[in-house]
């Protein structure tokens, strides 16, 4: 979006940016922008909070009567409530703290719950169940990998793998239903379980790997902030 609003600016569009990542709003430098404090993929905050959204969007607007020659960055003061989530939720069950194959196994018959209750699931994009999943990532940069089956790529497998893991703990985490946030859940979920750390290792190992395949997903892996926190 930053850099859209420069060519916008250039054609004579008077324009203001909502940013997520600081950080990449302050290098790329667009005329106005204003940063806020919330959640990626949630530039105007908590759903169906009319109020906060309409307060997000006069701030941005705002922009736009303040007179400058240089690029305007503003920092929006509030935080939204999805912040804090449910107070009650807990995760149903208990985590064998093991290994991350243990934890996995631990977390199957919880997922089998929330997938009974809902009657529904997006798991299994990978073609492997989860603890299989599981195996193949933290298999996948060791002397011994798991054999890749036929019809997808490796690299494809292994993206997909990540995903279907993320899919079978966040979904098992609503088991007994509740109303957690999902930053309430990402919290848990890459600072709290063995697969999350899992996950954030293989993005840092891909990363730096010599597979440019999977140096092309690495980035696709973990939500940004959770990278930034990482590192």
């Amino acid at each position: 979006m930053s850099g859209l609003a420069h060519y916008l600016e250039d054609e004579g569009l008077s324009t203001t940016v909502v940013a997520l990542v600081r950080e990449h709003v302050a290098k790329m430098s667009p005329p106005r922008a204003i940063w806020v404090p919330f959640e990626m993929g949630r530039p105007f905050a908590t759903p169906n909070d009319a109020a906060l959204q309409q307060r997000v969007l006069k701030a941005a607007l705002a922009l736009l009567d303040e007179p400058t020659s240089e690029p305007l960055l503003r920092d929006f003061a509030e935080e939204s409530n999805d912040l804090q989530g449910d107070l009650s939720w807990e995760f149903p069950g208990r985590l064998d703290a093991g290994s991350v194959l243990a934890e996995a196994l631990s977390v199957l018959p919880v997922w089998e719950k929330a997938r009974a209750r809902t009657n529904r699931t997006t798991f299994g994009i990978s073609g492997f169940s989860p603890e299989t999943a599981v195996e193949f990532i933290q298999r996948y940069l060791s002397p011994d990998p798991m054999p890749n089956p036929k019809g997808m790529a490796p690299v494809s497998r292994a993206r997909f793998s990540v995903d279907d893991i993320k899919v079978f703990y966040l979904e098992a985490a609503l088991a007994n239903g509740g109303r957690p946030s999902s930053f309430q859940l990402n919290e848990w979920f890459w600072k709290q379980t063995l697969a999350g750390k899992m996950i954030l290792d293989f993005q840092d190992a891909a990363h730096l790997g010599e597979d440019k395949n999977l140096r092309m997903i690495a980035g696709s892996l973990v939500p940004p902030e959770r990278t930034y926190e990482y590192l």
